[in-house]
């Protein structure tokens, strides 16, 4: 059995927060992307996030690490959520030099997205392995797309074979508790680290289902 880290991207409740850490999540992520059904403001993830604290003082659980969403965000709006974030994941057109700044800045890791239609675009995440702390492979946006991520679109999971790097990567992209097992079984690379989910485990673009969360976290921990 592969220890598979899994992120719940897209939080926007405490109930989804409170099911997805429960389940074992490794990672919860906010959108901080105001276009996205998803959106938060950073004063109701900081709330989240200390209830969530709470509980699992009570409870016994593990916290997830927090991962704020940013899209070409200027500082202002990342050192508002910062003090109670663990991560950044930078979904827009940050440079290399931006990501590692922004972690050193505000003391927390670094997740780059990378959008990939082919093979070819895995090339672009050799510049960013250095200065950032994971990678994220997602699936390219639709054509016309208002935000970068959360379609629910899939692409070629074995076109990541092509990725030669050292730093660990998440796979996103049309994910979903049915096809997570081809998913993981298309990794061949030693640096495949976990799987980040959002619209996959939603009964609508921006509502987390809770049965959802559990099949997803179920099926992701028994590979």
């Amino acid at each position: 059995m592969r220890n598979i880290a899994v992120k719940i991207c897209g939080i926007k409740t405490l109930d989804a927060a409170l099911a997805a850490a429960r389940g074992g999540a490794d990672f919860l992520g906010f959108v901080f992307f105001r276009k996205s059904p998803r959106a938060i403001s950073a004063e109701a993830a900081e709330e989240i996030i200390m209830d969530l604290k709470q509980a699992s003082f009570e409870e016994g659980f593990a916290l997830p690490k927090t991962v704020g969403l940013f899209v070409d965000a200027g500082e202002k709006e990342m050192s508002e959520a910062a003090p109670f974030l663990t991560h950044f994941q930078f979904h827009g057109h940050e440079s290399p030099e931006r990501c590692e700044e922004m972690g050193l800045e505000f003391a927390v890791e670094v997740i780059k997205a990378i959008p990939v239609a082919a093979a070819d675009d895995i090339a672009a995440a050799a510049e960013f392995a250095e200065p950032c702390d994971l990678l994220l492979f997602d699936a390219k946006p639709p054509p016309g797309a208002t935000r970068p991520g959360g379609h629910g679109e899939a692409f070629d999971w074995g076109a990541v074979a092509g990725y030669t790097g050292e730093t660990h990567y998440l796979l996103a992209g049309g994910l979903t508790p049915d096809n997570i097992a081809a998913a993981i079984a298309a990794q061949k690379n030693a640096a495949f680290y976990g799987l980040d989910v959002s619209s996959g485990v939603e009964s609508a673009p921006g509502k987390k289902d809770i049965a959802l969360i559990n099949a997803f976290l179920k099926a992701a921990k028994s590979e």
